[in-house]
């Protein structure tokens, strides 16, 4: 399944998103209704931290209380499903990752959401995904990791926290990368799949960054490699994947912001302004930028174009894997 979402819903209010003075919003808004932010992930993951953290600056310029909703689970499915079947009134609107537009219709011969349903907002953040392991394995690298990982009779264990997300696609081209035998355990948040890696458990998993910053650096977990161009600023230390001899590893992630279709587009303006406020917070870019994240705040044409690019770079990983989920 491709990512044909209809032009006019991605990008039917584009240029108006331009050209719409923004107090004509204040025709169809009513300030004493809270926004609600349906987040597809558990409470303490990396993007309700981003959410919790764009949410002052957004109330501000809204002028009005905005509820952060955390609906995880189901590869993101619960979340999607939920904001595209809720009023386009610009009240109800969707944090999610790249997983349920990019990744999720290649996993998936049919979905409970349609992928027209949606009218993008603008892409949140990138950031990168880091490969851990329990400090207590005898490794320090990603090619001594597969090394003892060959030694053991029944391979190694990794995490996931979303089956067919990123990172449990990651721990998938992993075994195809280096034929290793690999076993994935689920774990319903990133919290609790840190916890099974500190506890030896399970021996590695992907993951983002924001979870385990102060874990990696009280020694509790081991970072071997980080995604992305560059080291990041808070683990000088931990290569990339391109560094330690595997650049396609793994590859980096987003977060976008999404409205369901037929969201006005004075509205859909109005949001895109005060998300943009959200992520000029100085502790956010701080915080985010220490760990190789860079926030975005792009247009909705340029949305568009990445949801297509990404989609396929996704795609043609899923097929190669022949990786399938029931839905």
């Amino acid at each position: 399944m491709s990512i044909a979402i209809g032009r006019r819903s991605l990008t039917g209010g584009a240029l108006g998103l331009g050209l719409a003075p923004l107090a004509r919003a204040q025709e169809v808004w009513r300030p004493d209704r809270p926004v609600r932010l349906v987040v597809a992930f558990s409470a303490g993951g990396e993007p309700d931290i981003l959410a919790r953290a764009m949410v002052p600056a957004m109330q501000e310029a809204l002028g009005q209380t905005v509820v952060i909703d955390n609906r995880p689970g189901a590869t993101t499915i619960i979340a999607a499903e939920h904001v595209a079947g809720s009023r386009p009134d610009g009240y109800t609107l969707l944090l999610t990752s790249s997983t349920t537009f990019a990744v999720n219709p290649h996993l998936f011969a049919r979905l409970p959401y349609r992928l027209e349903g949606f009218r993008p907002i603008t892409q949140l953040m990138r950031a990168q995904l880091a490969l851990y392991c329990n400090p207590r394995l005898p490794v320090r690298s990603v090619a001594e990791l597969i090394a003892y990982a060959r030694r053991q009779p029944h391979g190694i264990t990794f995490t996931t926290t979303n089956r067919g997300a990123v990172a449990h696609l990651s721990g998938e081209r992993m075994k195809q990368v280096t034929g290793l035998t690999m076993t994935d355990v689920p774990f319903r948040a990133s919290t609790a799949a840190a916890q099974a890696i500190i506890r030896g458990d399970v021996d590695v998993g992907f993951d983002g960054l924001a979870t385990y910053l102060g874990m990696v650096q009280s020694g509790d977990i081991r970072a071997l490699a980080v995604t992305g161009e560059r080291r990041v600023i808070a683990w000088p230390e931990v290569p990339t994947f391109a560094e330690a001899g595997f650049p396609d590893m793994a590859q980096a992630y987003w977060y976008g912001l999404f409205a369901p279709a037929g969201t006005p587009d004075v509205v859909a303006a109005r949001l895109l302004a005060a998300t943009r406020a959200g992520l000029r917070s100085e502790a956010l870019v701080n915080a985010m930028t220490a760990q190789g994240s860079t926030l975005e705040g792009i247009e909705p044409a340029a949305f568009e174009a990445l949801l297509a690019s990404e989609s396929e770079r996704w795609g043609t990983l899923i097929r190669s894997i022949g990786l399938r989920l029931e839905g």
